[in-house]
Order: C-alpha cells, then sequence, then structure tokens
C-alpha cells in the first residue's frame, strides 16, 4: 500500500517519542492500533459487501440470462414442432390422391343444389304456362291485345 522502509519507520517512530513524550507514547501506539484496526476491518467490511453485492449482481443477471436462454430454447423447439408438423401435413395432403377433399365435396353439392334448382324453376315454369292456358286459353284474342297495345302507345313518341 504505502512504500514506507524499516528507516522510515524508525524515524517516525523517534519524532512520535520526542511529540508526545515517553510516558504517554505506549497508550498513543495502542490507540492508533486500535484505530487503524477499526479502519482496515471497517474498509475490509465495505469491500466484501460491494464484492458480494457485485456478485448478487452478476449471479442475477446470470440467472436472468439463463432464463431468456431457455425461453428462447423452448421457443425454438416449439417453433421447430410445428414447422415439422406442417410439413407433415402438407405432404400427407399433398400425397394423397384427392388434393382438397373438401373443396370437391362442396362443389358437387354446390353442383347438385343448382340442378336441384334448376328443375324446380322449371317446373314451376311449366306449371306457370298451364295455369295460363287455363285462365285463357290460345286463340286470336292475343293479336287483338297487342293491337291495343300499340294503339295506347303515347303519339308524341
Amino acid at each position: 500500500m504505502f512504500d514506507i522502509g524499516p528507516s522510515e519507520i524508525l524515524l517516525i517512530c523517534a519524532i512520535a517519542l520526542i511529540v508526545v513524550g515517553p510516558e504517554r507514547l505506549p497508550g498513543a501506539v495502542k490507540t492508533a492500533g486500535m484505530w487503524i484496526g477499526r479502519f482496515r476491518r471497517s474498509f475490509y467490511k465495505i469491500k466484501s459487501e460491494i464484492e458480494r453485492e457485485l456478485n448478487a449482481d452478476e449471479i442475477k443477471r446470470q440467472l436472468y440470462n439463463e432464463s431468456v436462454l431457455a425461453e428462447l430454447d423452448e421457443a425454438k423447439t416449439q417453433l421447430t414442432d410445428t414447422a415439422r408438423d406442417t410439413e407433415e401435413s402438407v405432404k400427407n395432403l399433398v400425397s394423397s390422391k384427392d388434393l382438397d377433399p373438401g373443396f370437391s365435396a362442396a362443389l358437387k353439392a354446390s353442383q347438385s343444389a343448382d340442378e336441384a334448382l334448376a328443375d324446380e324453376l322449371k317446373e314451376a315454369a311449366d306449371s306457370a304456362e298451364e295455369v295460363a292456358e287455363q285462365i285463357a286459353p290460345p286463340s286470336d284474342n292475343s293479336e287483338q291485345g297487342s293491337e291495343t297495345e300499340d294503339n295506347n302507345t303515347d303519339p308524341k313518341e
């Protein structure tokens, strides 16, 4: 710490003997030793406490980093599993005879519904013609009706 040699310590002791005196010198040395010991103990206590805090912070940081790495590894495995499952399902779907069975089934259902609707419309049109024939049988009146419609048109046009 301090670069003090034996000759310098001897000089300090001689000056202390002259300043303090021979009667009070042993008490002064004892008091100085006590204060130096207290200073050293408090210094080492603070030093060890700071080191402990730094180590605690470092340990907390390491634990946090390890937890983050564990979460990343877990997310990576989940992503890998999901990608593998997706790849397998796509391979199964592509290798099947009917590439999209849901679409073809829906298309068949839609076509059969369209055919049924067309049949119903045709039947309704046929029944409407039958009712029209029952109400007014076909005759020359249909020609007269078209002539009256021509007469009812606006001459301004």
